[in-house]
């Protein structure tokens, strides 16, 4: 014989079942679905006491404070790690459940994952309509949790103004006690209010006390977590502010909507729908590691891109001069580059195992970019994971309103910054190259490489014999995440005050003067992200072939600049004794790996950069359209700067969307 709480479970089971779409269906046959039964239960007072009757049974006979409680988000921890070792602990070994927690029933009735699409989308005032048939009423709810409730106003009340007064919020944000107050006065509120209730039932004719005050400080709690996440650029940010601040904004939700049960006039219906469809849409997520990181890294993956994206706007050129400068930086990269090349010739002759040969790849590759960076040269396939975050600042609401028109503009001063960057690169490691192999020859006698060498680099950048293509995307990756690196330590060297320590620093204090060590924590402050980066940048292109070889996996790295390079000292080594279709092949490898270097690494940067921002990529479907309209105007703007700046009027004179 089924107990009556089974009975119950299966009652709205089904209920649920006949509401959810099938796989035929879609979200608005759920809406009708809903309407349908709503229709019915008004219309048919047998069902609808049944219905009353299950949802008065459904709370009676379960354990609602963990709907309070963190467990019912994605909080439930003290930090991030502890959290994300817990919820991969758990979806290996699932806890057991609390069968008379309303959480654990409400898995069984939305047991789907993907139901919260479908609960989300269905408008708030249907499913008002269905919880105003239910029969719970603020009198129910006085009489059957009155004390459950106001113990989780006084858990909830001290857990806020304990995490409000956490190191990482007080010692950056209090100013004159402003930032952090309101979590203090929250709790006193709370107090104040639980007292009155008490006094309230001594005294029949007592004026309970209101409530109206308790939600100007939540709500001056929210506004101020709201102005720490505006402040991130001056301020930085990290994980565990960013996990601090989701913790205090899931537990004030929370207490609002106990603000809204316990005194009616405050009963907010709009915010108690939401509750209702965030609790679908976190049990569905429980235990979801994609949902935990993506819900808490934003904040942090938006400062990283905002840095970038800063970074990214200086390797943008706008008028002729800055084109031809960006060409003259572009080919000292070239040069340094060429020099890299045999530098990387002569290491690969040293008798090591492969690890320290990766070592020593990786020290080449990484003082190489440090070096570049340092006499003020550029790499051509560094700017694409930049400038991606340049032009998705440029989409950002925050900050501006800019079109697509405008954006569509903003395209082809990237491609043709992009485009002057590879060929001053390119013109210069070549020529370069060359000459330092015929000068080797001259002065010592003998080639840089032997024949068999050159044949061999030749084999790895033609796509006939080699994967240089699929190759050319790894190395995308790792330019795309040495702009990552960069743009965390830019975040680091703000939220962890590296100048101000580096000034008040005792040892450097000691063996530097006042204006040098100003100038050390000035440089700092402008230029760790990108040596940092750089140098991350070489340890990962020094240990692909490392890492493929010990893994045995097809996994390496080609990088357009380098392969141009060693195409010149390969072809110095085989006196140019090469037929033209290998030529042509070896070519086209070239032409591949530029591609993959900055396709991947701008599609990734790009990817991120919009989602840091909460930019919906749907918005951006006419952008190819409006690109392919003004390059049919003005094909010469991709790939040189025009005489005067383009206007949206100028390229689009007619309204496009």
């Amino acid at each position: 014989m089924k107990s009556p709480g089974n009975k119950n479970i299966a009652y709205f089971s089904h209920f649920i079942d006949e509401i959810r779409p099938r796989k035929s269906e879609t979200i608005t046959d759920a809406e009708k679905k809903l309407r349908e039964k709503i229709n019915y239960l008004s219309d048919n007072k047998e069902a609808l006491s049944e219905f009353q009757a299950q949802c008065r049974e459904l709370l009676i006979s379960s354990n609602i404070r963990e709907l309070f409680s963190d467990t019912v988000g994605v909080f439930s921890s003290d930090n991030l790690f502890q959290q994300l070792f817990k919820d991969i602990k758990h979806k290996i070994l699932p806890p057991l459940e609390d069968k008379d927690s309303i959480n654990y029933k409400i898995t069984q009735f939305f047991y789907q994952k993907k139901d919260f699409e479908w609960v989300t989308a269905i408008p708030n005032e249907t499913w008002l309509e269905l919880f105003k048939l239910s029969g719970i009423d603020n009198t129910f709810i006085q009489e059957n949790f009155r004390n459950v409730l106001l113990s989780m106003f006084t858990i909830l009340s001290y857990q806020i103004a304990a995490l409000g007064l956490d190191e990482e919020l007080s010692s950056r944000f209090m100013v004159n006690d402003e930032i952090i107050s309101p979590f203090i006065e929250q709790n006193k509120e709370i107090a104040v209010f639980i007292d009155n209730l008490k006094e309230r039932e001594l005294s029949e004719d007592y004026e309970p006390h209101t409530l109206s005050h308790l939600l100007v400080m939540l709500n001056q709690c929210l506004e101020n977590i709201s102005s720490i996440r505006k402040n991130t650029l001056t301020y930085g940010t990290s994980l565990k502010q960013s996990y601090l601040l989701n913790r205090i904004e899931n537990k004030i939700n929370r207490l609002k909507i106990l603000v809204d049960i316990v005194d009616e006039k405050e009963f907010d219906t709009n915010r108690f729908i939401e509750f209702f469809k965030e609790i679908i849409y976190n049990e569905n997520h429980r235990n979801n590691i994609s949902h935990l990181l993506s819900k808490n890294v934003g904040y942090l993956a938006y400062q990283i891109a905002e840095h970038k994206g800063n970074i990214g706007e200086h390797y943008i050129t706008n008028d002729k001069k800055e084109y031809f400068d960006f060409f003259k930086s572009a080919f000292g990269g070239g040069v340094v580059i060429a020099f890299l090349v045999v530098i990387k010739i002569f290491v690969s002759k040293l008798p090591l195992t492969d690890f320290w040969m990766a070592v020593c790849y990786s020290l080449v590759y990484g003082l190489g970019f440090v070096a570049i960076h340092l006499l003020g040269f550029t790499v051509a396939t560094k700017q694409p994971a930049m400038t991606a975050s340049a032009l998705a600042s440029s989409l950002d609401n925050r900050k501006s309103n800019t079109s697509l028109q405008s954006e569509a503009l903003l395209m082809a001063k990237v491609s043709r910054s992009q485009f002057i960057a590879v060929m001053g690169n390119l013109l210069a490691v070549f020529p370069v190259a060359l000459i330092i192999a015929y000068a080797f020859s001259f002065v010592f006698g003998a080639n840089i490489t032997n024949e068999e060498h050159a044949i061999h680099y030749l084999d790895d950048i033609n796509p006939m014999y080699s994967l240089c293509w699929f190759y050319g995307g790894i190395a995308g990756m790792y330019l795309f995440l040495s702009g990552i690196v960069t743009g965390y330590f830019d975040n680091e060297v703000v939220y962890s005050k590296i100048p101000e320590r580096i000034r008040e620093h005792p040892f450097l204090k000691s063996v530097l003067s006042t204006k040098r060590l100003q100038k050390l924590a000035n440089y700092l402050n402008h230029n760790l992200g990108a040596i940092m980066g750089n140098i991350m940048i070489g340890i990962f292109l020094g240990t692909a072939a490392f890492i493929g070889k010990t893994f045995g996996l097809p996994f390496d790295i080609r990088h357009v600049t380098f392969s141009m390079g060693l195409l010149a000292v390969s072809l110095q080594s085989t006196f140019f004794h090469i037929d033209f279709s290998t030529l042509c092949w070896i070519f086209l490898g070239i032409v591949s790996i530029g591609f993959f270097n900055i396709i991947v690494s701008f599609g990734l940067a790009f990817y991120v950069a919009l989602k840091s921002r909460n930019i919906d990529s749907a918005q951006l479907i006419q952008l190819p359209k409006l690109m392919f309209i003004y390059f049919k105007k003005h094909p010469l703007d991709f790939f040189y700067p025009p005489a005067s700046e383009r206007t949206e009027e100028d390229v689009f004179p007619e309204k496009t969307l």
